[in-house]
């Protein structure tokens, strides 16, 4: 007799466990009814029953607020991380670091061509290759003469003294570097012979 009377008193605890979950979820959807029909069957609805009929009166539900947020992903975080190094990578003041070495490597100072037939061999150099969209700018006699990539150019040139130097620019065309000032000279021999002996005078008749 006891343990029916647990049994019956378990099920009745569980039926009113599932009646206050299915009470809280259609408080959460809109407004309840009880509804008891001529036997004494009490049930609940969401739908009005019939005319007249009034919703129940619940207790609100309690709602507490928190100051959590949701950490962003590592995987979200990665390419900002990276942008960000590489804008400092490409920085002025870390391409000048990078390219420090960045010079006129032919000719050298004051240096002298001969029999060239006035053509020259400009070249330049840097153990670091250029990033994406650097350029050099090259000048000779203080006139620009070229920009790209190109680490040699051929200028012909008047006989005498010339001058040459290169401007490091980045990908946003900004001066990132100039090599030191190179001066030069183009000779030729004379076609006269400036170079032949000359007739030794003679004294006397």
């Amino acid at each position: 007799m006891n343990k029916g009377m647990n049994l019956n008193a378990a099920l009745a605890r569980l039926a009113a466990g599932l009646l206050v979950v299915c009470v809280g979820t259609v408080l959460a959807e809109g407004e309840i009814y009880k509804v008891v029909d001529a036997e004494g069957n009490v049930t609940y609805t969401d739908q009005v029953p019939g005319p007249g009929a009034a919703p129940m009166v619940l207790p609100e539900l309690s709602v507490v607020d928190t100051d959590y947020a949701p950490e962003t992903p590592p995987e979200d975080a990665g390419p900002e991380t990276s942008d960000a190094a590489a804008d400092e990578e490409t920085t002025p003041r870390a391409l000048r670091k990078a390219y420090r070495d960045f010079a006129i490597t032919q000719p050298a100072q004051e240096e002298t061509f001969w029999g060239t037939e006035n053509t020259v061999v400009i070249s330049w150099s840097s153990e670091k290759p250029l990033l994406p969209d650097m350029t050099v700018r090259l000048f000779i006699d203080g006139q620009a003469v070229s920009t790209g990539t190109d680490t040699m150019y051929a200028a012909t040139l008047d006989r005498g003294e010339h001058s040459v130097y290169a401007q490091l620019l980045d990908g946003r065309g900004r001066r990132v570097l100039v090599t030191p000032t190179v001066v030069f000279f183009v000779k030729q021999h004379s076609i006269a012979g400036d170079n032949a002996p000359r007739p030794t005078p003679r004294n006397g008749p």
